[in-house]
């Protein structure tokens, strides 16, 4: 998804039925900071705040993500589109997942069965093998906790932090 383009569509979207930010952000319970984040791009809406965006701006929640008006004979192939391109991303993300259970997995096996061998240098060498497996491992899944973080946005942590106040 095009965060920056839904952004634009947000603003053009806004503009078009005579809203400021503050007046939006006042409709659907968010600042008007954080609807300036939206419209520039920097973040995208809460999951949980798509469906009240949608109804203030006049859109359906696939348009919203299309950045664009759909007339109803393209509908069915943009919200294709839009699954589709869904489905890629989290089999990337299962594919990274594995390789990360792999790599600690397969690292914390070896370990634990250097720990009943005989002293002896390959003993060393495997045992070594085997934390920097484990190494990797944890890199990856710090890597990959970011990659998930930025997908879902921290907005939602602001949206949340918001509501509290």
């Amino acid at each position: 998804m095009k965060q920056v383009q839904i952004g634009k569509f947000i603003a053009e979207l806004r503009n078009e039925k005579g809203m400021t930010q503050t007046e939006l952000g006042e409709r659907i319970g968010v600042t008007n900071k954080t609807v300036s984040r939206w419209e520039n791009g920097n973040y995208m809406p809460d999951l949980s705040i798509i469906p009240f965006l949608c109804v203030e701006l006049g859109v359906s929640a696939n348009e919203l993500l299309c950045a664009q008006r759909i007339e109803d004979s393209e509908f069915k192939v943009k919200a294709d589109d839009n699954l589709m391109e869904t489905l890629h991303h989290m089999k990337k993300m299962k594919k990274e997942n594995s390789i990360i259970d792999f790599l600690i997995g397969s690292g914390t096996g070896i370990v634990i069965s250097c720990l009943f061998s005989p002293y002896s240098t390959i003993r060393t060498v495997v045992l070594l093998v085997g934390i920097a497996m484990i190494g990797v491992g944890w890199f990856r899944k710090s890597r990959y906790d970011k990659k998930i973080f930025q997908y879902l946005g921290e907005h939602s942590k602001e949206s949340f932090s918001e509501k509290q106040t």
